[in-house]
């Protein structure tokens, strides 16, 4: 990136992380301890069932899918960027970029661990580019995604159009994002120069793979949503679980608690007690956090892993 060691980015990136950790923790326990106190756990019970168990594990198993592609693309990214990564190396990285971003306020804690890793052996630019490129691509397939369904997932009146509009302008970032990025510092206003990648965005084919692998990867991850729920009571369709993940992660940008918990559950609830019932919603959010609490987990014992791999 730009003048990556600038010795005032530092102390003002220092700064801003040190503020923020101090309102995402008073943050997650303002938000999560209103969630747990209307949570209404009478449908809790169907999480305790054969049917959720089946439906759970293909949730899981709809999560790995879409976190493998995800890492895929990136990936792609930074392998024409001249930096091979293995498949392996890969999924670890995403496994412990999921366990720190979880853990440590700022939300973007597991990304920046990846892309300081992955610089050790390759041009930190390329690294840069190829991580916040995959997240932009990630970003806008979703909420198109979600706009595309919107009309036939079962939401309407103000909820269809406020998600409309986050899901719209959420889109119109990342392009936005993008765009600066294939255009490059040169082309940009030197407070945007300072902060983007010195990298380029590819374009052809190589930007089509990304988008059609960030297609299926977020696919999969409605799917993840629709069985939570169809674990603890009905199946909401397809393009209602699109819906309901895109506005999940959009609320989740808005840097409130550690990882987005507590804000993650209140937007479930929230949007599926519009389809089923609010027991049902609090279970699915529920389950929800659970399957994603097992990859938090993975992350954790790769992050073990490497602590007890280090020569002493």
């Amino acid at each position: 990136m730009n003048a990556p060691g600038s010795p005032s980015l530092r102390r003002e990136a220092a700064a801003s992380s040190r503020l923020l950790a101090v309102v995402q923790v008073v943050g997650l326990l303002l938000v999560g301890g209103y969630f747990l106190s209307r949570l209404d756990p009478s449908g809790l019970g169907a999480l305790a069932t054969p049917r959720a168990a089946a439906w759970l594990f293909a949730a899981f198993l709809a999560y790995s899918v879409g976190q493998l592609l995800n890492g895929l693309g990136w990936r792609h990214l930074l392998n024409r960027a001249g930096a091979e990564v293995s498949i392996g190396e890969m999924v670890k990285h995403d496994l412990s970029s999921v366990f720190w971003s979880t853990i440590i306020p700022g939300g973007v804690a597991g990304e920046l661990v990846k892309g300081v890793r992955l610089a050790r052996g390759a041009d930190a630019g390329s690294v840069a580019t190829s991580i916040l490129s995959a997240r932009l691509i990630g970003g806008m397939v979703s909420c198109l995604l979600a706009l595309v369904f919107l009309p036939f997932s079962g939401f309407d009146g103000l909820v269809r159009a406020v998600g409309a509009a986050a899901l719209a302008a959420t889109v119109l970032v990342a392009v936005l994002g993008l765009l600066a990025i294939r255009l490059g510092p040169a082309a940009m206003p030197a407070f945007i120069a300072a902060r983007l990648p010195v990298g380029r965005l590819p374009a052809g084919r190589d930007l089509w793979l990304v988008l059609g692998l960030a297609v299926i990867a977020h696919s999969a991850f409605a799917l993840v949503f629709s069985a939570c729920f169809a674990a603890v009571g009905p199946w909401i369709p397809f393009g209602a679980g699109a819906v309901v993940c895109a506005l999940t992660s959009v609320a989740q940008i808005v840097p409130v608690t550690v990882g987005g918990l507590g804000v993650r559950e209140l937007t479930i609830t929230s949007l599926g007690a519009v389809l089923v019932s609010a027991a049902t919603a609090d279970a699915a959010a529920i389950a929800l956090a659970g399957t994603f609490t097992v990859f938090v987990v993975f992350g954790g014992l790769v992050e073990l892993g490497r602590m007890l791999q280090r020569p002493r």
